[in-house]
């Protein structure tokens, strides 16, 4: 199956010169979204029941064609959609550097350079946000895995004894509190740990959408009277919806007088607590007992990456190490660790090299340089909606989302309505991407400026792209 050598170079120049392609002329001046029907994005790529080999060249001529076009472009900053880094082109090369290299990272012998270089990136995430340095720690797919691996920990460190042999039956009910900002993922983690999610406790935010410490303490207690056993408490350090950061040092204080296990979801808004701007509302992420962070949001890692983080190295091994017969070959050594202890993966890539290149090449500098833009472009857009009259703001920008609506001058249209209209526009026109979020029982557009190569002309341009598109939605009333 192997190439010959001249043809395998030639292979990765044309593979390169599509990628050059799509950074020469389709960042910016063109749609970033093209509205394929799924059926037409089947036709393109569909794989016949007896399929014949193509030629290589003629599958990466494919590629060239029509893979942009079917695409949502991320790397844009035109790309405002939910909390998506726009990766960086060091990160590129190494994905295709770990492909070449094709490692299993389940044991230390299976993946020495693997293994050591995840161990070097966790140490330097854990200095960059302020976390202890000497944590445990394991990269996995996303967030939402990292939540479920987290809750895991916590259920397995601060629950009812015996639960790994006995199970969650026949005990006291476990409850675990977060704020009702929390991310989608911490119900699913819940659920699929047989916590149910009628004891995943969502706590009512304030009015900047932080959660109401006094409304929580009243639910432990209450809890506590009523017999149930409140195990972990959950912070989050950057909401999906707005940005906002819980109040992190008070949830930790909660966490100690209550003997729960303190859990911070930073999966977003992390990185930040490394600006100077913004790094006091981050008070307190040092005293959580765990918790994630993912480098392809905010540290600009191409996706998918998330770190998983454990104050007390020996709580992550205790929740997940299980060696079974066929897993025990290898000299065993003091100084090498199986990362296959640190979570529910045996089969585990080699995440850990783009992000590693990526801190590498750019620096700690450069970095955080790029994180302040992100938050001074979503303040810019901020001020531009606050001296408008076809706009208003929801809220102002923690970090680096804003969310806020359009207003009609022409007519009498209820917000709600008209910003759904928008919302279902905004994909029909593909010239900018953004995602809609509900607020307060209100229809809302929602910005996310995680993308390092925005300006602020690229905020203009988005402005004058929905004032356009709310032209057109104003016709539909």
């Amino acid at each position: 199956m192997d190439f010959s050598r001249k043809r395998f170079k030639s292979l990765v120049n044309k593979s390169r010169d599509i990628i050059q392609n799509w950074y020469d002329h389709n960042l910016r001046n063109t749609k970033i979204y093209h509205n394929k029907t799924p059926k037409e994005i089947s036709k393109i790529f569909e794989i016949s029941k007896n399929n014949k080999a193509v030629e290589p060249e003629k599958v990466l001529s494919l590629l060239d064609k029509n893979l942009i076009t079917t695409s949502n472009f991320n790397p844009s900053p035109n790309y405002y959609g939910y909390i998506t880094g726009g990766g960086n082109q060091m990160g590129v090369l190494a994905e295709f550097i770990k492909s070449a290299l094709n490692q299993n990272n389940l044991k230390w012998h299976s993946a020495p350079a693997n293994t050591e270089i995840e161990k070097i990136v966790i140490k330097w995430i854990a200095e960059f946000i302020g976390y202890n340095n000497n944590c445990g720690g394991v990269l996995v797919s996303g967030g939402s895995v990292a939540n479920l691996l987290n809750i895991a920990i916590m259920r397995k460190i601060k629950g009812n004894k015996n639960i790994n042999k006995k199970g969650i039956y026949k005990t006291k009910t476990m409850r675990v509190y977060v704020s009702n900002e929390a991310h989608s993922s911490i119900d699913k983690a819940v659920d699929m740990l047989g916590l149910g999610s009628d004891n995943l406790i969502k706590i009512k935010t304030c009015k900047n959408f932080k959660i109401d410490i006094e409304k929580l303490e009243k639910n432990i207690k209450k809890d506590i009277k009523n017999g149930y056993f409140p195990i972990g408490l959950i912070g989050i350090a950057g909401t999906t919806n707005t940005g906002s950061i819980d109040p992190l040092k008070k949830l930790g204080l909660m966490a100690k007088k209550y003997n729960l296990w303190y859990m911070i979801d930073a999966a977003y808004g992390g990185p930040a607590s490394k600006i100077k701007k913004t790094k006091k509302l981050f008070k307190g992420i040092e005293d959580a007992d765990s918790l994630l962070i993912n480098p392809h949001k905010w540290l600009f890692v191409p996706f998918e990456v998330a770190c998983v983080m454990v104050k007390n190295k020996k709580h992550i091994k205790e929740t997940f190490s299980l060696v079974p017969e066929y897993l025990r070959g290898g000299v065993e050594k003091n100084d090498r660790e199986d990362l296959m202890n640190y979570s529910i993966q045996l089969s585990k890539d080699f995440k850990a090299l783009k992000v590693w290149m990526t801190i590498k090449t750019y620096g700690t500098k450069i970095l955080k340089q790029a994180i302040e833009n992100d938050i001074n472009m979503a303040n810019y857009a901020y001020a531009l909606v606050c001296a408008s009259n076809d706009f208003i703001s929801i809220h102002k920008p923690e970090l680096s989302i804003f969310c806020f609506q359009y207003i009609s001058t022409k007519k009498p249209i209820p917000p709600n309505l008209i910003n759904k209209k928008i919302i279902d526009l905004i994909e029909e026109d593909g010239r900018i991407f953004l995602s809609g979020t509900i607020i307060k029982k209100e229809n809302v557009l929602r910005i996310n400026c995680t993308n390092h190569r925005r300006k602020k002309s690229d905020i203009d341009y988005l402005f004058k792209v929905l004032r356009n598109i709310g032209d057109k939605a104003e016709s539909y009333f």
